[in-house]
């Protein structure tokens, strides 16, 4: 049989980089290099209000939200001219809830997990390689996922660890309360 069945909840968990997360989280890999010739697929279970910190990925992404209330925002480039400068202007949050599909374009900065003070869990779908034409034969390029930490380490031009992580906080920081208002706005905390 040429059918691979894997287990959300019985896959690898996968270590979670503390720069890419703010809060609890738990990752498993349930698809990758070893078991897909194209999707990586994950199961994702964030605690009490956890979101992933701002990034993009090169290919789309899907989202499956399976269990709780989540939220996904994304950021509007076209308003701010840096990451670190954005404002709630620039941020629209959506609700993510359970039995929605939500497509995520590529390159779109965005974030996404549990609602304030909630527990959340999604399984995230996104192709591992894109077919670029070249010259005379189409070459697949193994795709990426930028992460706010190497988007601010390249704003500025440093490899500090301490002040890109004060420079990624404060983003954080901006979210976590535009995430508040917003869940207060559509009363989902008092």
């Amino acid at each position: 049989m040429n059918v691979n069945r894997r287990n959300l909840y019985y896959s690898n968990e996968k270590k979670v980089n503390p720069y890419y997360f703010d809060g609890d989280v738990i990752i498993r890999e349930i698809y990758n290099e070893s078991n897909s010739n194209d999707q990586e697929v994950y199961f994702v279970e964030f605690a009490r209000g956890a979101l992933t910190t701002i990034h993009f990925h090169e290919t789309e992404q899907f989202l499956v939200p399976l269990y709780g209330n989540g939220v996904i925002g994304e950021i509007d480039n076209n308003k701010s001219n840096s990451l670190v400068d954005f404002t709630f202007e620039n941020l629209i949050i959506k609700s993510l809830n359970v039995g929605e599909i939500v497509s995520i374009k590529p390159n779109i900065l965005h974030f996404h997990g549990a609602s304030p003070g909630q527990n959340f869990s999604h399984v995230a779908f996104r192709k591992m390689f894109e077919s670029k034409p070249s010259s005379e034969k189409n070459e697949s390029i193994h795709t990426q996922t930028i992460w706010g930490y190497e988007m601010i380490s390249k704003a500025l031009g440093s490899e500090d660890q301490s002040k890109i992580l004060n420079e990624l906080n404060k983003v954080s920081e901006k979210i976590r309360g535009a995430v508040s208002t917003w869940a207060k706005d559509k009363k989902l905390i008092t």
